[in-house]
């Protein structure tokens, strides 16, 4: 457990609401279902993330409890045996006990690379810089427990730009305030980015434009049909932040860095754990899991890869159009 102090309550005029925080993370902290659930994160979690981006509550609570904890499983496909070895936390950010923020990662041994699957703090909370605080804590909490890990990679849903400048365009124009569902889902993108980039996130981009490179995730839900898995795959851009005090990472070691983390979440974290629930009968999945890795693999084989702050002048334009307007987010 990690206590975070706050002076909200005083400086408001009343020292006696003076708020204290704490940090409590899995297993370390949380050893049971119970003590999970009863922090009521996933109640925060359903609040955070639409249906379409949540897993199911039961499986999170099986990673980081008993699935993911640092053991190395074994299985076979086809008769060749595979192995993987994944590290999954959740940290949960209390106020009086009751989770007002989540940070849901993974640490591949593999690769040394540590996955951020979720990470967000209530609405009401995210005021006076207490959001990028509990993220710096978290970081500071997985060096000490990833001695090895070089840096965190995440999943960025890609937005559209001239998408966005013709949802604010309008805006700008007819003055109305309420967003539809499509374009919530826009602006949500953009802050988001936003949000990244403060956290000093950088994505991988193709040097010859400097646009992030896009990378295909599979269908993550082998029981479907397999002509049903095209249709449930996602585009994603990548953005990495090195372990504070790293090298830079530049020229050929962005690329290298690059192919690393697709391998690392596409392969290692998603393909194989799905893969080792059923590996008798998922013996298709993995062949078309790991032949659409291949693909983005091949595709940015050529590619001169360089980093790049996650907000350019163009998105950064777009941002400020959107806080003039003075929307509530919807994020």
């Amino acid at each position: 457990m990690r206590i975070l102090n706050d002076r909200r309550g005083a400086v408001a005029g009343d020292a006696t609401k003076a708020l204290t925080f704490d940090i409590v993370v899995t297993p370390h902290d949380l050893r049971d279902e119970a003590a999970f659930r009863n922090t009521g994160v996933l109640d925060l979690y359903a609040e955070l993330f639409p249906p379409n981006e949540r897993d199911a509550p039961d499986d999170i609570v099986r990673w980081v409890l008993s699935d993911d904890v640092g053991e190395r499983r074994e299985f076979s496909v086809g008769g060749r045996k595979l192995s993987y070895c994944l590290d999954s936390r959740c940290f949960i950010l209390r106020a009086e006990g009751r989770a007002i923020g989540l940070g849901f990662f993974t640490y591949d041994h593999a690769s040394e690379l540590i996955y951020c699957n979720y990470v967000g703090v209530a609405k009401a909370w995210r005021g006076g810089g207490l959001a990028r605080r509990f993220y710096r804590e978290m970081i500071e909490m997985l060096d000490a427990l990833f001695p090895r890990n070089i840096g965190v990679v995440l999943e960025v849903e890609p937005y559209d730009r001239d998408r966005l400048a013709a949802i604010i365009d309008d805006l700008e124009r007819t003055g109305v305030r309420q967003l539809a569902a499509d374009q919530q889902t826009g602006i949500r993108r953009l802050l988001r980015v936003s949000w990244y980039d403060k956290l000093g996130y950088c994505f991988f981009c193709d040097a010859r434009g400097m646009q992030p490179l896009e990378c295909r995730s599979p269908c993550l839900d082998p029981s479907l049909l397999p002509s049903a898995w095209v249709g449930a795959e996602e585009n994603y851009w990548l953005a990495w932040q090195s372990r504070t005090g790293a090298p830079s990472v530049e020229g050929e070691r962005a690329g290298d860095l690059w192919q690393r983390a697709v391998v690392a979440i596409y392969v290692e974290i998603l393909a194989k754990s799905l893969v080792d629930d059923d590996p008798k009968e998922r013996r298709d999945y993995w062949d078309y899991a790991t032949a659409l890795v291949a693909q983005t693999l091949q595709r940015a084989a050529m590619t001169e890869v360089r980093l790049a702050r996650c907000l350019d002048a163009e998105g950064s334009e777009l941002l400020s159009r959107w806080r003039r307007l003075a929307i509530d987010p919807p994020i």
